[in-house]
């Protein structure tokens, strides 16, 4: 299943794994399932478990922001500290930042440049798309997480792979991957997904 991908945040703290999985079909993406499940629903090995099992399943591109210098060197050393074997993470080189394996768009867009790095908000609001939910942000995950918002930093974490996403697309559409109708027909497909899912995901409904 080579075509599969998730693309995402890849966001990983040790308190929830926040993942979008959506597969190439003709005339575009389209989005299998989102989601954010956290330590306030299963304990933080059981999660790392389950998230490095799927990715094993599927051998999927890896699309991130942040996620080489961050999310997956924190997978790494939690998975390492709960003694959790994950050989589907050195079936392809994820680990390796200047690889298609993974695609860390923080990287790409500024190309490889710390000048050039602006952060996802940032870059999601020059593209005219939401950004992050008023609210919240990144520096303030740790103080929800100390308050036990676990939920609320899930929900946020959902909203950061949802924008990931788009941003992602936009990329395919740059470097021509995705032709202009392929990614309308993808962004009317993950708006289509949200709308379904608008009464369990109602935090959602502003990146509709």
């Amino acid at each position: 299943m080579a075509n599969k991908r998730i693309p995402g945040t890849g966001a990983f703290l040790t308190e929830k794994v926040g993942a979008l999985i959506a597969h190439l079909e003709d005339g575009g993406w389209a989005v299998e399932s989102l989601g954010a499940p956290h330590v306030g629903e299963r304990a933080e090995k059981a999660l790392i478990s389950s998230f490095v099992d799927r990715i094993a399943e599927l051998s999927p591109q890896l699309v991130t922001f942040c996620g080489s210098s961050f999310d997956l060197p924190v997978l790494r050393y939690r998975a390492m500290v709960h003694g959790v074997a994950a050989p589907g993470l050195a079936s392809r080189p994820y680990f390796n930042r200047y690889t298609e394996d993974v695609i860390d768009l923080c990287d790409v867009l500024s190309s490889f440049s710390h000048q050039g790095k602006a952060t996802l908000h940032e870059v999601c609001r020059v593209m005219g798309l939401p950004g992050k939910p008023d609210g919240m942000s990144g520096a303030e995950v740790e103080k929800y997480h100390k308050d036990g918002h676990i939920r609320e930093i899930a929900e946020y974490c959902e909203s950061d792979v949802v924008n990931t996403y788009r941003l992602w697309l936009r990329y395919e559409l740059f470097r021509g991957r995705l032709t202009d109708a392929d990614f309308q027909a993808s962004e009317i497909n993950l708006v289509d997904f949200i709308k379904a899912r608008g009464n369990t995901k109602p935090h959602l409904t502003d990146l509709a």
